[in-house]
């Protein structure tokens, strides 16, 4: 359940570390958001983001801290990610 104790997730670290990732494997978002589509419908949906993350980044993380990554980033409230969303959330950090 998002917000107990296990799902707890420092969000700007987390978001540091990402790019920290896409920096050393030298992705650009386009490429990154193209990893994690795998079904490729133009969004990233929460199964997505958690293979996608884990094979990027290395971050095993809860469903509940995958509901909250999306909560942080989707902007239209359609609970996936789309690349404008990915683009802004990564660009506010760098």
């Amino acid at each position: 359940m998002a917000g107990s104790g296990t799902d707890k997730l420092n969000l700007k670290k987390f978001m540091k570390n990402l790019v920290s990732a896409l920096k050393e494997q030298n992705l650009s978002v386009e490429e990154l958001f193209s990893q994690m589509d795998t079904d490729m419908d133009g969004r990233i949906n929460g199964p997505e983001l958690h293979k996608g993350l884990n094979k990027i980044a290395g971050e095993f993380l809860s469903p509940g801290q995958i509901s909250i990554i999306i909560q942080s980033m989707d902007t239209d409230a359609d609970n996936r990610i789309d690349l404008s969303e990915l683009r802004s959330a990564i660009e506010s950090v760098k």
